[in-house]
């Protein structure tokens, strides 16, 4: 039994070094480019109406975070993201179980979502610009429907793979419908479904941010998209920045959460 064990102790930490080194890599990399911006920009290689050294982006960081504009500004974008992130997933889930139950719905109806996967939806702000107004409700709309359709196709491509063997167990033991899918489909289907909530959070970071660059009172957004129009360079890319240290962090969470219940369904 030591023998067997063994190898697998052996395996274990090569996998560690392997994820330890590569987390070394990724470091080395940052450092590097963030010292050639340094450089360059300070040597004038790079203009400073294109972009301004790091040190001073975060000089100019430190001294907008604890700002007022700067919380309503961070408020506003994190409770669109918030809101259309949970309206995605609310209607997607269903839309996906809905397209799985019923197939030939999946196959008259999937073409047309896949198709407003792939078509641009910033195309109709402006149309819902004029019926809702200059406020939040048009960015959470479209940041929404941006999420919701790699829910709903990713949901319903996890429950087609599920293996038969479980929906004839659950027959077996006259498992109720509430339990043939909370306690079945589910569970089964969760390590398929996540990489599409994953992306759903994403596109709903991605259209919050695009929407309020374009056309907006308030936000991060917004207030890069100001200060590019203001040819504020310093200040832009500060917000550009608290973009980037955002959608790092988002990645970094869900990345986690994936590889947290892919171990814990194995």
């Amino acid at each position: 039994m030591k023998v067997l064990e063994k190898p697998m102790v052996v395996g274990a930490k090569q996998k560690a070094a392997l994820v330890s080194r590569a987390a070394l890599v990724r470091w080395a990399i940052i450092v590097a480019i963030v010292a050639i911006l340094e450089i360059t920009t300070r040597t004038g290689m790079i203009s400073q109406s294109l972009m301004v050294a790091p040190s001073e982006i975060l000089i100019r960081l430190v001294e907008i975070v604890p700002t007022d504009r700067f919380g309503q500004d961070a408020s506003r974008t994190l409770t669109t993201i918030l809101v259309s992130f949970i309206i995605g997933l609310v209607l997607g889930l269903p839309l996906g179980v809905f397209l799985w139950r019923i197939p030939a719905a999946g196959r008259i109806l999937e073409p047309f979502i896949v198709t407003g996967y792939a078509m641009p939806t910033l195309l109709f702000y402006p149309v819902l610009l004029a019926v809702m107004g200059l406020n939040a409700g048009p960015i959470i709309l479209i940041a929404a429907s941006m999420a919701l359709i790699p829910i709903a196709l990713t949901t319903m491509v996890a429950l087609n793979a599920i293996k038969p063997i479980l929906h004839k167990l659950s027959k077996s033991v006259s498992a109720s419908p509430r339990q043939y899918y909370v306690k079945v489909l589910f569970p089964a289907a969760t390590p398929l479904i996540f990489p599409g909530v994953k992306l759903g959070f994403i596109y709903s970071v991605i259209g919050t941010i695009a929407m309020e660059f374009i056309l907006a009172s308030k936000g991060i957004g917004f207030r890069a998209g100001f200060y590019y129009r203001e040819l504020n360079t310093a200040d832009m890319w500060a917000y550009i920045a608290v973009v980037i240290a955002l959608s790092v962090l988002v990645n970094s969470v869900l990345t986690w959460l994936e590889k947290r219940i892919r171990r814990d369904m194995q």
